[in-house]
């Protein structure tokens, strides 16, 4: 029996467990093995967006004549 002719394991045969969730508390989406996270200081933030939020930062936009 050579090492291709019983394939590669079934993927969904084992459950995709969450390692852990995003730091943001108003977010906490689970987050899993392979996903593109952020790290600050230790803990993982699902997007850039969740790690801004959670550092206070706010979005705005800028009107003529302001600074």
């Amino acid at each position: 029996m050579d090492r291709f002719s019983q394939g590669l394991p079934d993927p969904q045969a084992t459950p995709n467990e969450p390692i852990d969730e995003c730091a943001n508390d108003s977010c906490q989406k689970d987050i899993f093995e392979g996903d593109k996270v952020w790290n600050y200081d230790g803990d993982l933030y699902c997007s850039g967006k969740c790690l801004a939020q959670a550092l206070g930062a706010v979005e705005m936009t800028i009107e003529k004549g302001e600074k």
